[in-house]
């Protein structure tokens, strides 16, 4: 069993003091089933407020997709009491909205990719000045082209509030809760063990998505383990960082070798073919010390 560190302090402080942020985790003494339903309404509704006009820069696009990232969690938790119907329903005009925003976040991030590899590496900026104004190109025609989807993707939000006020959750208990979360953790060990043995850029993405996951449902559930789960947040979070910079570098070396051909985008792909491998491994050297416990004994603690 691996020895979890203890919580940092200000960890649970961080996310009390943000602003206006809707609350990501059940209260105790409450239904959990009605507890749910409420994080996914109230998640979908920031969502919304992050879209209004035809609203597609970069920071209430990024906030929006979080807080859809947020509502997919809630439902992978309520699944048990959900049914198939409502849940593919809801999961459908989720994934609807978050392919219409998917883009526009993806070429907006390639530039600050670009700006944190030239960093990492040490290289001069300006040497690469023309592979950066050529991504920007690219993010500002994206937002200009992209500011049709914004309405469609408000009409596949609202239909998704529509269909949580629907939920009839009070079916659901504790230890339905807790046996997704351990189906969540299991899955994690077994993405980790395929990237162990193939080299494979899908399957690792995989595995981060569904780090996040977890990540997102042990927030959900952070009052009810041992110190809050504030040190899983952190040592996933952790995770999650090297694996989201991972799959940035991945996404900007693809976006590279489909364009221009000079020194300078020859230069960023060598960099990035050096880059990667060590990510991949920090990686996977955090996350084999996550997932050391068996997925029952990861719960054994969760008081739900």
């Amino acid at each position: 069993m691996s020895t979890r560190k203890k919580p940092l302090s200000g960890l649970g402080r961080k996310a009390s003091i943000a602003e206006k942020k809707p609350r990501l985790h059940l209260r105790r003494n409450k239904p959990i089933g009605e507890e749910l339903q409420m994080l996914a309404r109230l998640h979908l509704e920031a969502a919304l407020a992050q879209l209004t006009g035809n609203n597609v820069s970069p920071e209430p696009v990024h906030e929006a997709r979080k807080a859809i990232k947020k509502v997919r969690a809630v439902i992978q938790l309520a699944s048990p009491a959900l049914g198939s119907a409502h849940r593919k329903l809801v999961s459908e005009q989720l994934h609807d909205a978050m392919m219409r925003l998917g883009p526009l976040r993806d070429a907006e991030v390639q530039v600050q990719t670009l700006d944190l590899l030239v960093e990492t590496v040490g290289l001069m900026p300006e040497d690469f000045s023309s592979v950066r104004a050529g991504l920007a190109d690219i993010a500002k025609q994206r937002r200009a082209n992209d500011i049709r989807q914004i309405p469609r993707v408000r009409e596949s939000l609202e239909e998704a509030l529509r269909s949580v006020n629907k939920w009839l959750l009070d079916p659901l208990q504790g230890k339905d809760v807790s046996r997704r979360i351990r189906r969540s953790y299991r899955r994690g060990r077994s993405l980790l063990d395929l990237c162990q043995v193939h080299n494979d850029p899908e399957t690792f993405h995989s595995l981060r998505k569904t780090v996040k996951q977890l990540w997102y449902s042990i927030r959900i559930t952070s009052e009810f383990w041992p110190a809050q789960g504030a040190d899983l947040t952190h040592e996933l979070g952790l995770i999650g960082e090297l694996a989201g910079k991972e799959r940035d570098f991945t996404l900007l070396s693809i976006t590279l070798r489909q364009g221009p051909a000079n020194k300078a985008a020859h230069h960023l792909i060598a960099m990035l073919d050096e880059e990667l491998p060590k990510l991949r491994r920090a990686t996977l050297t955090a996350a084999l010390s996550f997932y050391e416990q068996k997925p029952k004994a990861f719960v054994e603690f969760l008081d739900l």
